[in-house]
């Protein structure tokens, strides 16, 4: 029902505030939990809301999420937004075939990769690295130095592999499961949170910060206004990156804006990003209570809580220090259950298609306009001309055989033949 309050959408303040009474009487919300939640006091709520004072487009919003955080309606939910996984094993295409369920043909290989290991498969964004011992003779095989195998999904690795999942009706529980199932070692998990109405504000948690409200079992924390935030949002860091646990809070809505700037800030849908960032028996660990449990808000948020507490300062000692209103409507108060979402992107197509529409498509219809005139083909010349990246055949294989070849069915999943990956990446 709050869709109509978001920012400051088209109403009138007069009718804005008809709304928020209408809300705040369905579901018996008083004026003293409102002013808390949006940190007013209660005189200065009453004259908002009395209509004796001007209510501006800052207010309005404040008030939004308030009543969002008060009526549940936060619109949080998780998401795996980073996974490294390794495996003994050097077998890589019974990994493709029991992990993906895709065909290992559409693979590609590319000489060189990271973390020690010599070459790279790749699907799109899935990346499967190769040990450098995967075809050594036995004399020279030394166990200590053997890598295995490792699968990396970063952002978009992930939301490419949930395209897959979705059609193949699994969940990352069975993916995790069979990593399980096929003998693995999680390297890395995150897990983050999408707060899609922007209940948590980056520059307010900085200030809580410089002003040692909150409570921490991080030695520290760091923000980025030392470098070129302006061009990327604020960004909250606590915790050290080479620890088991770190978080990163940060402006999603800003950053997507640089990347798309064809879609406004404002209708981004995602507003802040909460990102817990897992390592080495962290990451196993949360893994394990993931499968055990089903239920990543209890995953996620026992490991805020153990790290993380935003306050409210009062004349009482530090230790009565209450929770700020708004932290406490993030991590459960008034608040839906969160799920684990998919966002299913394969590859970045529609950002192409968004692109070419937005900023090239003028400049197209221009040349094909004058080709039209001077009776030419320049426009089909240059676009002959334009060579294709592996990337750009990714996207096109994708889109060629995504209903005829990509994926295997259970009876096809057997070790199959090894390709000629060598030959292929040519």
């Amino acid at each position: 029902m709050l869709k109509d309050l978001n920012l400051i959408g088209g109403m009138t303040n007069k009718d804005w505030l008809d709304q928020v009474h209408d809300e705040m009487r369905d579901n018996n919300i008083t004026q003293g939990q409102l002013a808390d939640m949006a940190n007013y006091s209660r005189s200065h709520l009453n004259q908002l809301l009395g209509r004796k004072k001007p209510l501006n487009d800052k207010a309005r919003l404040e008030l939004t999420l308030a009543l969002r955080a008060l009526t549940g309606q936060n619109n949080l939910d998780v998401c795996i937004d980073y996974l490294s996984v390794t495996f003994k094993t050097h077998d890589y295409e019974e990994l493709i075939n029991e992990l993906f369920q895709i065909s290992p043909i559409h693979f590609n290989l590319h000489d060189g990769a990271h973390y020690g290991y010599s070459a790279t498969l790749t699907c799109g964004e899935i990346k499967m690295m190769l040990s450098p011992y995967q075809d050594v003779d036995a004399e020279d095989y030394n166990p200590k130095d053997d890598s295995g195998t490792m699968i990396e999904l970063k952002g978009q690795g992930c939301r490419y592999v949930e395209s897959y999942l979705q059609s193949q009706h699994r969940t990352w529980y069975d993916f995790l499961e069979t990593c399980l199932k096929l003998d693995c070692h999680f390297t890395r998990l995150d897990l983050a949170i999408n707060d899609r109405n922007g209940l948590l504000d980056v520059p307010t948690l900085i200030e809580k910060c410089d002003h040692d409200e909150f409570s921490s079992r991080f030695r520290g924390f760091r923000d980025n206004r030392t470098k070129q935030w302006h061009a990327s949002g604020r960004t909250l860091y606590l915790g050290s990156p080479q620890s088991e646990v770190n978080f990163c809070i940060y402006d999603k809505a800003f950053e997507q804006h640089q990347k798309h700037p064809e879609i406004a800030i404002e209708d981004q849908p995602i507003r802040t990003r909460f990102e817990v960032r897992l390592r080495r028996e962290r990451a196993a660990t949360a893994v394990e209570h993931l499968l055990a449990t089903r239920d990543p808000e209890q995953v996620v948020f026992g490991i805020i809580n153990q790290y993380l507490r935003f306050l409210t300062p009062s004349h009482k000692p530090r230790s009565e220090w209450v929770l700020d209103p708004r932290w406490a409507a993030f991590i459960g108060n008034n608040r839906d259950k969160l799920r684990l979402s998919t966002n299913p992107e394969p590859l970045n197509y529609d950002h192409i298609t968004r692109w070419l529409r937005n900023q090239v498509a003028p400049s197209l219809k221009m040349l094909q306009l004058i080709d039209q005139y001077n009776n030419t083909n320049e426009l089909k010349a240059i676009i002959d001309s334009g060579k294709l990246t592996q990337r750009h055949w990714d996207v096109i294989h994708h889109f060629q055989h995504q209903r005829n070849g990509v994926m295997t069915d259970s009876k096809q999943r057997e070790k199959s033949k090894k390709s000629d990956y060598a030959d292929q990446s040519k």
